[in-house]
C-alpha cells in the first residue's frame, strides 16, 4: 500500500466520522512507513489529529506531534496549524467542563457580572493556555477563513468559560485580550437559531469586536485601571456600529464608575441617571444611592437603594446593597432597621455553600449595636420583614388602581402569532404596553395603527405603563 493510499483511506474513515476505526488502520499500517514520511504528510498528520480529538483522545493528539517531530511554529502548514487549533479547542472545552450547551446565545446577558460570586482574583496561565496564544500569531499570518474560524473559536472557549466562572480570572481575560488585535477582529454579526420558551428564534450576536472591547474594558474595570478603562469604554462606543446585549449601556456605565474611582461624582451622577432612563437595573440604583450617601444627600440614598432592593435580583448577589441600606438607616437614625439589614447581610452570607466571608466593615457595623444576634433560622422571617419594608418606603411599588384612560393608537405590534399579540399603544403622548390572548375577540382586529379604547392596569414599574384594550374604534 502506497502512503498516498494509507492516507486517502484514513481521510475517507474521518470523513464518514469513524473515528475509532481510523486510528486502528493507522496503528496496524504505520510501519511500512518512516516517522518523516509521515510527517511530512500534512493531509495525514491533519488527518489524525481530527481523528484523535473526534476519539476525544486529546493528550494523544499532542504525544502524536511528539512522536512524528511535526512542529508547530511560522513553517507549519495551515492545514496542520487548523487542526492542532481544534485540538486545543476540544481539550479546553473538556478541561473546563463547558456544556455542549454552551454557545454564543449565553452572551445575551454578558454583562449582567453583578451575580458572581464574591472571591479572589486568580491568576494561573495553563500549559494550554500558553500553547493557544502561542498559536494565535500564526493564525493571523495565515489570514485564511479557516485560520480566522478557528482563532474565534478560540477566543470565545477560553473568554467565555472562563466569564461563566463563580470567581472568574479578570487578569486572565485581560492577558488573553492583549493577544488579539481588535482592528483585525470581525465586525460581521451573525445569526443563530435559539429556543426561548419553547419557540425557536433568529437571534443576532455580537461580532468579535464588539465582544473584544466588552472583554476587555470589563477585565480593566474589575481589575480598577480606572483611566483606561474610560478611554477605552469611550473608544468602545466610537468605533462598534451596532450593539447587543445593551452593550452600549453597559459600556456608559464603565464610564461612569471610572469617572466615579477617578474622583469626578457629580459627572458620575448624572452618568448614572442617563443610564437609568435606558436600562433600571438594580445595581446601578445602588451605585447611584453610594455617591448620593457620600454627598450626604441621605433622602435619595435611600431612595435609589430602595429601588434597587424592590428591582429584580437574587438576595444572595445584593449582600452589599443590604450593607449599604443599613448604612443609610443608621444615618437616618433608624437603629432598628439599621442592624436589622446589617444582620441580614451577614445572614445570606453564612447559608452559602461553603459560607462567604464576612467583611471586616460587616463586623464593625454590628459591633454598634447591643442587640442579640439573629438566628439563622429566622432568615426567612426577617428577609420578609424587611421586603415589606421596601414595598411600603418606595410610592413606586404602590400600583395605582385600574382607571379608564379614553382612546389611543397602537404604535407598535411586537408579536402576532399562536398565542396572541403584543405591542404598545399611544396615548397623550404617552406609551402603554399590551397584550392581548389569542382567544381574545379583539385579537384579529387589533392591529398597527388601530384606534382602540382602554385602561391602565396597575404596574409596579412606572417606566412600564400597561394597558388593557377594551375595544377597537371603527
Amino acid at each position: 500500500m502506497t502512503l498516498y493510499e494509507f492516507s486517502t483511506y484514513i481521510a475517507r474513515l474521518k470523513r464518514e466520522k469513524k473515528f475509532d476505526e481510523a486510528l486502528a488502520f493507522f496503528k496496524e499500517n504505520k510501519t511500512e512507513y518512516t516517522k518523516e514520511q509521515i510527517s511530512k504528510n500534512e493531509h495525514l498528520i491533519s488527518d489524525m489529529l481530527y481523528c484523535l480529538r473526534g476519539a476525544s483522545h486529546f493528550d494523544a493528539g499532542f504525544k502524536f506531534l511528539s512522536i512524528y517531530n511535526v512542529e508547530i511554529n511560522t513553517s507549519t502548514s495551515e492545514r496542520v496549524l487548523s487542526a492542532y487549533g481544534w485540538l486545543l479547542w476540544s481539550k479546553y472545552k473538556s478541561e473546563n467542563s463547558v456544556a455542549d450547551s454552551f454557545h454564543d446565545a449565553d452572551e445575551y446577558d454578558f454583562d449582567n457580572d453583578e451575580s458572581e460570586r464574591p472571591g479572589q482574583f486568580h491568576y494561573q496561565k495553563s500549559e494550554l493556555i500558553l500553547r493557544i496564544e502561542q498559536l494565535i500569531p500564526l493564525l493571523d499570518v495565515k489570514n485564511t477563513e479557516f485560520s480566522k474560524s478557528v482563532k474565534s473559536n478560540l477566543f470565545s472557549i477560553v473568554l467565555k468559560s472562563e466569564k461563566n466562572k463563580p470567581s472568574p480570572s479578570w487578569k486572565l481575560v485581560d492577558s488573553f485580550c492583549n493577544h488579539f488585535d481588535p482592528e483585525r477582529l470581525s465586525t460581521d454579526c451573525r445569526t443563530i437559531k435559539v429556543q426561548r420558551k419553547g419557540v425557536e428564534k433568529d437571534m443576532e450576536l455580537a461580532s468579535e469586536l464588539e465582544s473584544w472591547y466588552a472583554y476587555k474594558t470589563k477585565a480593566m474595570q474589575k481589575l480598577g485601571r480606572w483611566q483606561e478603562c474610560f478611554e477605552l469604554s469611550k473608544k468602545a462606543l466610537a468605533v462598534v456600529t451596532k450593539f447587543h446585549y445593551s452593550n452600549d449601556i453597559w459600556f456608559s456605565r464603565r464610564i461612569a464608575l471610572s469617572k466615579m474611582n477617578l474622583g469626578s461624582p457629580e459627572e458620575t451622577i448624572a452618568e448614572f441617571l442617563a443610564i437609568l432612563t435606558k436600562k433600571k437595573e438594580w445595581f446601578i440604583q445602588k451605585e447611584l444611592a453610594e455617591l448620593y450617601l457620600q454627598q450626604g444627600n441621605i433622602d435619595l440614598a435611600h431612595k435609589y437603594a430602595v429601588e434597587a432592593a424592590n428591582n429584580f435580583g437574587p438576595l444572595e448577589f445584593k449582600i452589599d446593597l443590604l450593607f449599604l441600606l443599613g448604612k443609610i438607616y443608621f444615618s437616618k437614625d433608624e437603629r432598628d432597621l439599621a442592624f436589622k439589614h446589617f444582620a441580614l447581610s451577614k445572614l445570606v452570607r453564612s447559608i452559602q455553600d461553603p459560607p462567604w466571608k464576612v467583611p471586616q466593615k460587616l463586623c464593625e457595623e454590628l459591633k454598634k449595636f447591643d442587640n442579640a444576634e439573629i438566628d439563622v433560622a429566622e432568615i426567612k422571617g426577617l428577609e420578609s420583614e424587611l421586603k415589606r419594608v421596601w414595598r411600603q418606603s418606595s410610592p413606586t411599588q404602590q400600583p395605582k388602581p385600574e382607571r379608564e384612560l379614553g382612546n389611543g393608537v397602537v404604535k407598535v405590534i411586537l408579536h402576532d402569532n399562536e398565542r396572541g399579540k403584543d405591542g404598545f399603544l399611544t396615548s397623550d403622548k404617552s406609551d402603554y404596553y399590551f397584550n392581548i390572548f389569542a382567544t381574545d375577540i379583539l385579537a384579529s382586529k387589533v392591529n398597527l395603527k388601530s384606534k382602540v379604547s382602554f385602561k391602565v392596569l396597575p404596574s409596579k414599574q412606572p417606566d412600564k405603563s400597561r394597558a388593557k384594550i377594551t375595544g377597537v374604534i371603527d
